[in-house]
């Protein structure tokens, strides 16, 4: 495993055996919440790519969760991602189109990357991905994460931008969305509406998994891993 810092981002990276591809993998906010657990969760063996695991730029939540904490991180890691893929491939010599992968709050920030289109994504593979804001902060509600939420039109404008469904039609890579049995009731109808409109979707549903990684990840990295393979 290599660490390092590309683009002020700081990464652990897994080097491929001959290839030169290079594969984006976010990891989230729950489990696993690091670079380095990330790779060791969904280390993707059978993909020949130079596999970078970057952090997301994590923030203090208060006093608003959204405004202060989700938003910006997200938005932040979204916005790095074109500097951050230059840096890599003159550090480690990767080349072509780039694959993405994330779970949770790293799925939002793949699934941002591939619908903007200032890197050319060849295929993008989420678990349990975030879609929007507005149903992160309901499963944090529900979930009793948060106190109820006050959506004020700041609020509303912060999450904008971040609505993955409101641009779908943009999402024109292949789309793997790995989903647990357990997972939060707020993110289930809107994966599936992703699904729905992104025409090369395939929606896998994964028996005994939650939200977290933390079960199943055999399965679930199988899953990734032939999608990348392709």
């Amino acid at each position: 495993m290599i660490t390092g810092t590309a683009a002020g981002v700081p990464y652990v990276a897994l080097p491929p055996r001959t290839g030169t591809r290079l594969v984006l993998v976010w990891h989230l906010l729950g489990q696993p919440g690091t670079p380095q657990d990330m790779a060791a969760t969904l280390p993707l063996p059978d993909v020949d790519a130079w596999r970078v695991y970057p952090a997301l730029p994590l923030r203090d939540p208060s006093p608003d969760f959204l405004l202060d904490g989700y938003a910006p991180l997200v938005a932040e890691a979204a916005d790095a991602v074109p500097d951050l893929v230059t840096a890599l491939r003159g550090d480690l010599g990767c080349a072509g189109p780039v694959d993405v992968v994330g779970g949770s709050a790293g799925g939002h920030v793949a699934l941002l990357t591939a619908v903007r289109g200032e890197v050319p994504v060849r295929r993008v593979a989420v678990v349990n991905p975030a879609v929007t804001a507005e149903s992160v902060v309901e499963a944090s509600v529900a979930a009793g994460f948060l106190p109820a939420y006050d959506w004020t039109p700041a609020a509303r404008a912060a999450a904008a931008p971040l609505d993955v469904l409101a641009v779908a039609d943009r999402l024109t890579a292949p789309l793997l969305l790995v989903r647990g049995e357990q997972e939060y009731p707020a993110f289930r109808p809107v994966q599936q509406r992703l699904c729905d409109a992104v025409p090369a979707a395939k929606l896998v549903d994964v028996a005994g998994l939650a939200h977290m990684l933390v079960t199943r990840t055999d399965e679930v990295g199988a899953e990734v891993g032939a999608w990348l393979t392709a």
